[in-house]
């Protein structure tokens, strides 16, 4: 896949066929170049933690391999896409409530921490898989 196709290079000065060049010469897609305000769209990805399981991404037609990908490089994770609405599936995360106090998820296979996580970053609380 082309870098171009991965992360958002809008702002950066450089020719599509430069930045995908650079990327198939070293593997790496290089950083986005341009001003100072130049941050990645979506949302900062947290170490050690792939964006599939900070964000849920049900209906974004990438492959996880992808979007987890983009996030490695960039150091975001990137924006769901999806419908024209976007909005995470799931319920509303009720302020100061921890998603595991709000909705029962015995028998899901995720921890706790990370069912918990998706609710603070998404402000949804993910379905019960």
């Amino acid at each position: 896949m082309k870098c171009t196709d991965q992360i958002n290079y809008a702002g950066d000065p450089r020719p599509n066929a430069e930045i995908n060049s650079i990327g198939e010469n070293t593997g790496y897609c290089p950083p986005v170049k341009g001003s100072a305000s130049s941050t990645p769209s979506g949302t900062p990805k947290k170490d050690g933690m792939k964006c599939t399981d900070q964000i849920n991404y049900a209906g974004d037609p990438r492959p996880n391999a992808e979007i987890n990908s983009i996030g490695e490089n960039t150091g975001y994770c990137p924006p769901v896409k999806g419908s024209a609405s976007s909005t995470p599936s799931g319920t509303p995360k009720k302020d100061g409530m921890k998603c595991t106090d709000q909705i029962n998820y015995a028998g899901d296979p995720r921890p706790n921490a990370e069912i918990n996580s998706i609710g603070e970053n998404t402000g949804y609380c993910p379905p019960v898989s």
